[in-house]
Order: structure tokens, then sequence, then C-alpha cells
């Protein structure tokens, strides 16, 4: 299984990629199989062994006509809730989450922990892109 999704950031979001890392150390503060976080420019790695969560903040001119067309294609986000279309005509910047191959699946919980530990901050708009 492929973990793909974007987070479209509205310009009002306090969303960023440093609050984001510190996020994902608070939340895997109290776990056994504790992933290895790094920030590097502009994208954080996550890795579990063998494993690796690739997030990149991305704020570039064709997020913002790319975030247009996906309000045209997309009616709800990742978790099947209506989106708000007009906010994510104004999404300039965005949070892409890749990762690893995942046949069996081991590391399915922590893709989730991951997408509502993004979906925390302010005003994102999550989309599946797998």
């Amino acid at each position: 299984m492929a973990y793909e999704y974007f987070a479209l950031i509205p310009p009002e979001s306090n969303a960023d990629l440093s609050t984001l890392k510190d996020n994902l150390e608070l939340l895997y503060t109290s776990v056994e199989n504790k992933p290895v976080i790094h920030l590097k420019e502009d994208c954080i790695t996550i890795t579990f062994d063998d494993f690796n969560f690739k997030i990149f903040f991305v704020n570039e001119d064709w997020v913002l006509v790319e975030s247009i067309e996906m309000a045209d294609n997309f009616e709800t986000d990742w978790n099947e809730e209506i989106i708000d279309k007009e906010k994510l005509k104004v999404c300039a910047s965005r949070f892409e989450l890749s990762a690893d191959d995942d046949f069996d699946m081991d590391y399915f919980n922590d893709s989730l922990y991951i997408i509502e530990t993004i979906e925390s901050f302010d005003g994102v708009i999550i989309l599946p892109m797998g």
C-alpha cells in the first residue's frame, strides 16, 4: 500500500514544517518503536527501522493552480468529509506526504497518526493522491 496525500494549506493557517516536526516528536515520545524524525530544508523524514515517510513543504506558484484544479475534481477529503472548495482554491502551499511501499500495512496506523497530526493545523485540507 502506498501512502500519498496532499495537505493543502490556506493562507490563514498556522501550519509550518518546524512545528509539524515538533508535534510529530511529541506524538511519538511514549512509544516503544520510536522513529527517527529529521527535518532538512523543506522535508521531514520519519524513519522506522527500514521504512520511511517523507513530508515535503511546497510553496510554488503552480501549487495555487493545482489547488484550483483539485477544487473542481474533489468533493470530499481523505476522511470523506465534504471539502470547502472556495477555501481549497486559495491554497498556495501544501505538505506532500509519501512513504515507502507497505505491502503488509505494517505502518498503516502510523500513516493515520501523521495525517491526524497534520490535520490539527488550522484549516488544512487533506486529499488522497494515491
